[in-house]
């Protein structure tokens, strides 16, 4: 149902794709996956914090609870693990859930505290004399829930975290000699606990990324074209902003192409207006193929011109990217006999090549650049490419000067 409703709305997009293919193993495509992962965990940042907060208080609890009935032998290595391992686990990972700039390393302090509580908690577990051995078994089912539930650990990670923390009790349990129907038993409900919990883990995961991809596809669908299906003029300035930003930081350069269907009114006049949002839509799939890579863009800009924004690419490469596109439109070989230049359909491109840490342009400028070399194709005999650099230029914002 998901993957008609995109198909109905013309998405062509990472996010439509993936929601068409699905996802199994519960992972996105390369394009998609580090930018979940950073969102859902921003999303849970609260929520986690108030579990670790809690963890802590349940596991002085335990720990309370559990230092009366440890053997007097284990008792210093027991402290090292809840005052020297736990505490210090849950405080510094809490403390580091308050710092938004350090994001991979809150996920990498979540992962190192689900290991170091579930095997602490397996270590107090197996120092308990065997007598007293089923009273602190009693914790490992809770532990397994916490790591899976409150966490906001993915199911697979929570999975590793829990069928690690299974084989390590299995293996203290036999070094410290625990009866084989005892072990038995215990490692049986352990297996049944992290067995339902993955289930649950993984229907809750699935959900929350459908959920994801749902919501971004419709947030698409708003700044997207209903005839061609590429993005509107409202996605392109809001995208350029960042891609603008992004250039400066890392010092690349971008490119943008006008694209203008020539005689495209006498198209209409004479073909049909059907027939004209049959050759829109065809056009545009032409022009969408050159932004193909996770930064570029491709969007209609407007009745009948189409734009194309393109990462850290030189003159020579927007050149040879602007003919491809030229000749992919009139490869097309829609008939035009009401245009002057061919007996197809053509297109003209304008080409602006700017690095923002170079030039004093606003973004608009960089628009205009284009825009001036498109309406230089035009006035050159159309079906042709005009490349204009501004490394060279002294052109602002609304004025056009050369020198």
């Amino acid at each position: 149902m998901v993957s008609t409703r995109s198909l109905e709305h013309g998405v062509d997009s990472a996010i439509a794709r993936q929601l068409e293919a699905g996802f199994p193993w519960l992972r996105f495509h390369k394009e998609l996956e580090p930018a979940y992962r950073e969102e859902h965990f921003e999303r849970s940042r609260l929520f986690i914090r108030l579990s670790l907060l809690l963890g802590l208080l349940l596991s002085a609890t335990f720990f309370w609870l559990g230092r009366s009935a440890t053997s007097p032998g284990a008792a210093p290595l027991a402290d090292v693990i809840r005052f020297g391992l736990l505490t210090p686990a849950f405080l510094i990972t809490i403390l580091m859930s308050f710092l938004p700039t350090r994001r991979t390393l809150f996920r990498r302090f979540l992962l190192l505290t689900a290991l170091s509580v579930a095997l602490a908690h397996i270590a107090l577990s197996l120092m308990m004399p065997l007598d007293q051995h089923h009273l602190a078994f009693v914790s490992l089912p809770v532990v397994i829930v916490f790591v899976f539930f409150a966490l906001g650990l993915f199911m697979q990670t929570a999975l590793f975290v829990c069928v690690l923390a299974l084989l390590s009790y299995v293996g203290g349990a036999l070094l410290t000699g625990m009866p084989t129907g005892q072990l038995g038993y215990n490692a049986a409900v352990l297996m049944a606990t992290i067995v339902i919990c993955a289930m649950g883990s993984y229907v809750l995961e699935h959900a929350m990324r459908e959920r994801y991809l749902e919501s971004h596809l419709l947030a698409e669908m708003v700044e997207r074209d209903g005839l061609t299906g590429l993005y509107n003029r409202r996605a392109f300035d809001r995208y350029l902003e960042s891609a603008w930003a992004m250039a400066k930081r890392q010092r690349c350069t971008l490119c943008v192409m006008l694209a203008d269907i020539d005689f495209f009114k006498a198209y209409n006049d004479h073909h049909g207006h059907q027939a004209g949002d049959e050759c829109l839509r065809k056009v545009a799939s032409a022009v969408s193929r050159a932004a193909r890579r996770p930064l570029d863009f491709a969007g209609r800009f407007g009745g009948e011109e189409f734009i194309l924004l393109l990462y850290d690419v030189d003159q020579d490469a927007s050149t040879m990217l602007a003919e491809r596109v030229r000749n992919t439109v009139a490869g097309l070989r829609l008939p035009h006999r009401s245009s002057s230049v061919a007996q197809v359909v053509t297109v003209s491109i304008g080409v602006a090549v700017v690095s923002p840490t170079e030039t004093p342009r606003s973004l608009q400028g960089v628009i205009q650049l284009a825009d001036q070399a498109l309406y230089q194709a035009k006035r050159e005999g159309r079906n042709r490419i005009v490349v204009e650099e501004a490394a060279d230029a002294l052109i602002q914002t609304g004025v056009f000067k050369t020198s």
